[in-house]
């Protein structure tokens, strides 16, 4: 019997065309829609569907890639194996499938014009808006001057880790830092979690704005920070996932 879609009818049906890990737990996914009307802004996240055990079932992952990417997207995933949708797509997924996706979503992205300096701020793989946001920024608004400050538990979760540093060496609007939370042999740089010594160092404007995206502690915890800066409400963009 034809299984019949549980999903919305205006779905974009996308094919995988490249799987590369990027870190122990990270995959990426780049995903071809070809001539179809997608449509997202820097930072946005879409709504995913699979069919698995003839069953559709959906989740939400945001873009690493920007729209200046014609016809495809980049997906960075990392594993979980509690979320059926995530497992399948990291460990059965394979190029050539097809899978189905809405536009882009959320009030959290980089807007054109919103403001001429911005601080990413993300933690693990809440960084992936970021990273899309942080591309955007060297591929088409040379203008804006940009920190992204990427905190994980390991070196090696360091996701398109030489890619980012790459564009920073490269334009002078861009500043990439990456910090490790714990001790790790052969790790020179930043460590320590993300506290407000260190947001005082980013020599930040008074009318930057800031993005930023983890767990929701991690969420809490710098909209708390931040505000006991004097960083007003307009000022603050976090995403969320829970």
């Amino acid at each position: 019997m034809p299984h019949t879609l549980q999903f919305p009818t205006d779905t974009i049906e996308v094919t995988i065309t490249a799987i590369r890990p990027e870190s122990p737990t990270v995959k990426s996914l780049l995903l071809d829609y070809g001539d179809a009307p997608f449509r997202f802004h820097p930072g946005q996240w879409i709504d995913l569907f699979v069919e698995i055990d003839g069953e559709w079932q959906v989740g939400g992952y945001s873009m690493t890639s920007t729209p200046q990417l014609r016809g495809r997207i980049q997906l960075a995933i990392k594993s979980a194996a509690q979320h059926p949708v995530t497992r399948h797509l990291v460990e059965d997924a394979r190029v050539g499938d097809h899978l189905h996706i809405s536009n882009g979503q959320g009030s959290f992205y980089f807007r054109r014009g919103e403001a001429q300096q911005l601080v990413l701020l993300g933690a693990g793989i809440g960084v992936t808006p970021l990273i899309s946001i942080y591309r955007f920024i060297a591929e088409a608004v040379p203008e804006v001057w940009a920190t992204l400050v990427h905190s994980v538990s390991a070196p090696e979760e360091l996701v398109f880790r030489d890619e980012l540093q790459a564009l920073a060496d490269q334009r002078e609007n861009l500043r990439y830092l990456p910090r490790i939370t714990g001790e790790h042999a052969g790790w020179h740089g930043q460590q320590g979690r993300i506290d407000q010594a260190l947001l005082r160092t980013l020599d930040a404007d008074s009318d930057a704005h800031w993005f930023y995206c983890g767990a929701r502690e991690f969420n809490e915890t710098m909209t708390a920070l931040l505000t006991g800066m004097g960083v007003s409400e307009g000022q603050l963009h976090y995403e969320k996932w829970w």
